[in-house]
């Protein structure tokens, strides 16, 4: 059960599918250059951005199984926007980009899990 307030729910789900959408979109356009530079940075990106689209369904989601649908839906469109880069000036297929946003989801869904689990499971000391 998910007691999150519809509302919170409602904006979370629109959360994730303006988030999705960025995604997709920023994957499709022609290279786009980090604002920042260390060795890696790009697969640090795509863990932390497939982390947040594979929580968010968690927390949208009432039924436990439509947020792990939502949230393992993730991993094909992250493998599918690698393949569709192939076709994108600038850009190219990436086994390490895939490999990275799969670790997100696997990161994501322990995770929102786990604070889900902390949070809305327990109660807390000193709110009995």
């Amino acid at each position: 059960m998910n007691p999150l307030k519809p509302r919170i729910r409602q904006s979370i789900l629109l959360l994730w599918v303006a988030s999705v959408a960025m995604v997709v979109y920023l994957s499709l356009s022609p290279k786009i250059e980090f604002p920042y530079d260390f060795n890696h940075a790009d697969k640090v990106c795509h863990t932390l951005t497939y982390l947040w689209l594979s929580a968010l369904p968690f927390f949208a989601f009432l039924k436990p199984k439509a947020a792990l649908v939502g949230t393992l839906s993730m991993i094909p469109l992250g493998i599918g926007l690698e393949l569709a880069q192939h076709c994108v000036p600038g850009r190219s297929l990436s086994l390490a980009d895939m490999a990275a946003n799969c670790l997100g989801v696997v990161v994501g869904i322990w995770l929102a899990r786990t604070a889900k689990r902390l949070h809305f499971s327990r109660e807390w000391v000193g709110h009995s």
